[in-house]
């Protein structure tokens, strides 16, 4: 009985790390590709592909969050 709790505690413990983790990652990945696309080139054209590869993260970063609580929240489900 209580090999099975610890063993759950672990499962959600691992989960919950590696959900953080990965929010933090598209997060700083999104501020980092945001700033590039800030800078302008030689040729005076912005870098519209990092502007993209952001807006990407940032949408995960928010996709995952909305999952998240669409998880806890047993109204909605």
């Amino acid at each position: 009985m209580i090999t099975s709790e610890v063993i759950s505690f672990f499962t959600v413990l691992i989960v919950a790390v590696g959900v953080a983790s990965i929010i933090a990652f598209l997060y700083a990945m999104g501020l980092r590709l945001w700033y590039q696309g800030a800078t302008v080139d030689a040729s005076g054209s912005p870098h519209i592909l990092t502007r993209v590869g952001s807006v990407l993260c940032f949408t995960a970063c928010v996709f995952i969050v909305l999952f998240a609580l669409w998880l806890m929240i047993p109204i909605f489900h």
